[in-house]
């Protein structure tokens, strides 16, 4: 039977690579680890898809789509939430960080 994280992070990215890496850091920093986080890119032309893909070559917690032609941000939000596996959905921008007890403070609220 397959597990599934409680939690799915959603993390959509354009032309990010200044900002990326931080904000992916700020997810893998949670006290709170039962996650998964998404990263879907939409056609980014620098650098934010290599970087994506080292921290997903560091953690199996990160899945990262690449679309095939640029969405635009809410179609693309909605193509991230597609891929969720989660019972709880929380959007992270690739430009922002979330505190390390940003998640539990957030599943414990829901849960109650």
């Amino acid at each position: 039977m397959l597990k599934y994280p409680l939690v799915s992070v959603l993390m959509t990215s354009f032309n990010r690579e200044k900002y990326i890496g931080k904000a992916i850091e700020s997810v893998l920093a949670s006290s709170f680890e039962d996650f998964e986080l998404i990263i879907v890119d939409d056609c980014s032309t620098d650098r934010t898809v290599e970087i994506a893909r080292f921290y997903e070559a560091k953690d199996k917690r990160i899945k990262l789509f690449i679309n095939e032609e640029n969405l635009g941000d809410y179609t693309n939000r909605n193509k991230a939430a597609s891929y969720a596996n989660g019972r709880f959905i929380k959007y992270i921008d690739a430009d922002d960080m979330i505190y390390p007890w940003g998640l539990a403070i957030i599943i414990n609220n829901f849960e109650k």
